[in-house]
Formats: C-alpha cells, structure tokens, sequence
C-alpha cells in the first residue's frame, strides 16, 4: 500500500472508532480526548468537535483540511462493547492491527449481540427496582411491588426496541404504565406507598446519568454538547413526569387511593440490596461479567461515601465525596487492567445520580406547587454538579491510563 492509501485507511479506522465510541455514550471531553490520542499516534492531524448528535473532524494541515460530518445517535449503554472498541484501538495504535482490520472488528462488534439477553435484561429491571424501594425508605410489600412493575418495564423495553417510533415514546408509556400499576396494587394493598413504589419502579428510565454528564460536559467546558445533553435530560423528566400524571388519573377513575403507614425493613435489608442492586445495575449496563467485583467495590464505595460525605457537608454535596471515592477506584481499575475506566464507573453512578430528585421536582411543579419544586429541581442541579465535579477531581487525583 502507498503512503495515501495507509493515510485513507487510517482516518477511516479514527472515523469508525468515533462513531464506535460516541454510540456508546462516551462524553464529550473524553471522545475529544481519546480521538486527539488516536490520530497523534496514527501519525493523523486532526480537529474534532462532537455534541450529542453530531460529530465533524477535519484531517489534514489548516490549508488543505478535509471534513467529515456525521449524524450519530449515542446513548447506548454497553459497557461490555464498549471495553471491546477500546482493545481495537489499543490493537491499532500499537501496530498489532491493521486500521482495515480494525473497522471490520469494529463493524462485527456493533453488529454483534449484546452480552445479555432480553432475559436477564428484564430481570435486571426487577433486582434495581426492588432494591431502590429499599433505599428509599420503602417497607417489604413496596419492595416486591417495584420488583413486578420492573418486570413490566423491563418487558416494555424489549418491545420498544423494535421500532424507532415506539422507542421515542418507551419513557412516556412506561411512566404511566408504572404508575397505573403502583396505585392500582396500593388501592388493593394499603401496605404500599403508590409514590415510592412508582419513583422506585422508574429509576431505570431517569435521566441522571445524562444529566451528570451533561455538567461535567459544561464543566469541561463542552458547551454546545453539554447544553444539548442537558435539555435532553430535562425533556425526558418531563416525558416521565407527563406519564406518571397520566397513569395516575387513570388509576383514580377506578380505585379510591388511601393514605399508607410506612413499614421500615429489616437492617440488614440495605446491605443485600445494595449487592443486588449492583449486580442488576451491571447486566443493565451490559458490563462483563469478570468487572462484577470491581463494579460491586465502586458501588459500595459509592453509596457509604455519599453517607460518609452527607454527615460532613450535607445531603446535596455528600455526593461529591462519593463521586470522588468510586472515581478514584475506577481509575485504578483501568490503570492496573489497562480497560476504560467507564466500566466500572457507569454503573455505579447510576445508584448515585439526582434523577428520583429531578422526577419529584417536576412533579412539584406539575401540581403547581412552585415553592417545593423549584428548590428540588435546585436541588438536582447541586448533586449533579457534586457528583461531576467528584469525578473531574478524582481524574485529577488518579489520572486514568488514558482518555477512556
């Protein structure tokens, strides 16, 4: 092969390994990070500008640039593919990979299944949900309540991903689907608190995890791709909130709602759940099995951080510590098993992330109780912003072995 042909093959390699790596939900500043790494070590001059949707490089010197746009949907959450991507770049950045080669696997990774099946998927759905009524105060019966509705959702989601259409509409449905069934049981059960059981049932369809993102994008700044993150997030909370006011006047045109006592559970109850919750949290994310310890170890020592950090500087800025703590073990774990420091990281933000809070301060407003829903969304806002900042921090701290 000639220079140019060695030079085309490689853009198309740092062409597929954005797409790639922005599918899989990659923010901003470390797609930037990690496509600048790739081109330098390929031998590429390279500009790159991504946003949630969009990503345009420009290849070549200032007077004779080449650009590529391209349309991406991202936001696949595959930690498992995404740990693959990253061995093909390892492979094509130290020569043991031709770049050819390495958008075909690339091309076979995309196309190939996902780790877990619509299965264990679903019953992910049902271990997160039920362990989530635990921490949120929820007794036994609000436990096996938010357990089912999982199954439910869990199904709905395996439907939705069929069709482009029914995906847009898979947060509105299943929020009222959620909380039709949760006031519907409570009416029957007295026992079950039909607000926690529905925030509990819904934690899986909350946009924390973006919302986090998003202002460590602003926070890097990634202005544009932050901004746009951050509207998404906002509009899906509304969808949820939309969807939950839905299911709920359903459910009171036939049943009489009742006020519930809370029951409290057994002490040892957190501690199973929160083993259970990191396990569902692991197949939801589509992380490998082997990263299991590691994610568990994150999870831990992300939720007695947050406790740790809540005694010492409050509710909302006690996330910052745990952030910090669960930041600082995945970089570890990516420096000593040379893997993205994502999979370790992902899942156990999500049992960290402001999205119950966000949920509830929408639906404070939504029943045009301004007061309480402003300071919540406020509220949001200051753990999300913790939460990044922890994890920018622990960066800091123990830099990862690269850009993922």
């Amino acid at each position: 092969m000639t220079a140019a042909d060695d030079r085309e093959s490689a853009i198309g390699f740092v062409l597929a390994l954005a797409r790639a790596l922005h599918r899989y939900g990659t923010p901003a500043h470390q797609l930037e990070d990690a496509l600048e790494v790739t081109c330098d070590r390929l031998g590429l001059e390279a500009e790159t500008f991504t946003t949630p949707t969009t990503i345009i490089m420009s290849f070549g010197r200032p007077t004779e640039l080449r650009t590529r746009m391209m349309r991406v949907e991202g936001g696949e959450l595959d930690m498992g593919k995404l740990q693959q991507v990253d061995e093909v770049a390892d492979a094509v950045i130290t020569r043991r990979m031709s770049p050819v080669d390495g958008v075909e696997t690339l091309r076979a990774i995309v196309d190939g299944p996902r780790a877990y099946g619509r299965l264990l998927s679903t019953l992910a759905h049902v271990m997160t949900c039920g362990s989530m009524a635990v921490f949120f105060g929820g007794s036994l019966a609000d436990v096996a309540v938010a357990g089912a509705i999982g199954i439910t959702i869990g199904v709905l989601a395996a439907l939705t991903q069929r069709s482009t259409d029914q995906a847009r509409v898979f947060e509105l449905v299943g929020a009222a689907v959620a909380a039709f069934a949760a006031n519907v049981v409570a009416s029957a059960w007295p026992v079950v608190s039909p607000s926690l059981v529905t925030i509990a049932s819904l934690i899986v369809l909350l946009p924390g995890l973006s919302l986090t993102v998003a202002m460590t994008e602003l926070a890097t700044r990634n202005l544009i791709a932050g901004t746009a993150r951050l509207v998404s997030a906002m509009v899906v909370l509304l969808e949820l909130v939309v969807g939950v006011a839905l299911g709920e006047r359903a459910a009171e045109a036939l049943i009489t709602p009742h006020a519930v006592p809370v029951e409290s559970v057994p002490q040892w109850s957190p501690g199973l759940a929160l083993a259970i919750s990191a396990l569902g949290v692991t197949i939801l994310a589509q992380a490998q099995f082997r990263a299991f310890v590691w994610i568990l170890s994150a999870c831990v020592t992300g939720y007695f951080g947050t406790r740790l950090g809540a005694a010492w500087l409050g509710p909302q800025l006690g996330s910052l510590v745990g952030a910090l703590a669960l930041g600082v073990l995945g970089n570890v774990y990516a420096r000593k098993l040379q893997r993205p420091s994502q999979v370790v990281i992902v899942p156990a933000v999500l049992l960290l992330v402001p999205g119950g809070m966000g949920f509830r301060g929408m639906t404070s407003l939504l029943d045009r109780d301004t007061l309480s829903g402003v300071e919540t969304v406020f509220q949001m806002f200051i753990v999300a912003i913790a939460i990044g900042a922890g994890l920018l921090v622990a960066n800091a701290l123990v830099p990862p072995r690269r850009s993922l």
